[in-house]
């Protein structure tokens, strides 16, 4: 399994926001990088496409020692991946957060994703700061 990693960001909100936004699907839309088109969701998953990535889709997965939130793709996308957010406390009022990519590939095609999954989970983390801390 190949991890593309985000640069953690700090945000002060608490777990039960955090919690809420993700609960529902059509607000990743609040965080998605500005290049992405044909978007499409409701509360339960969401679809997007990708230049040189293609169509995506993902859907709610489960909740993983109360730090991380698990979506996997759906059944339409065309890249089988699990999307994770990590979140700890960092303070009483304030948490680390980061996205993280986790798909299977071959070692050729690990190098030509790189690059943009890594600047996808980074454009997620930042987007999330700022949604966050406006």
């Amino acid at each position: 399994m190949i991890s593309f990693l985000s640069t953690p960001a700090e945000i002060g909100v608490n777990p039960d926001n955090l919690l809420m936004f993700f609960s529902d699907m059509n607000n990743f839309r609040h965080i998605m990088p500005e290049q992405i088109e044909d978007w499409q969701s409701d509360e339960l998953s969401c679809s997007f496409f990708i230049k040189n990535l293609g169509k995506l889709g993902m859907k709610k997965n489960h909740i993983e020692d109360g730090q991380k939130l698990h979506f996997i793709s759906s059944e339409t996308s065309k890249v089988k991946f699990t999307l994770v957010f990590h979140f700890k406390n960092v303070s009483e009022s304030s948490h680390q957060v980061s996205f993280e990519i986790l798909s299977e590939m071959n070692s050729f095609v690990e190098m030509m994703a790189k690059r943009p999954l890594t600047n996808f989970v980074n454009i997620l983390t930042t987007n999330l700061k700022q949604h966050f801390n406006a």
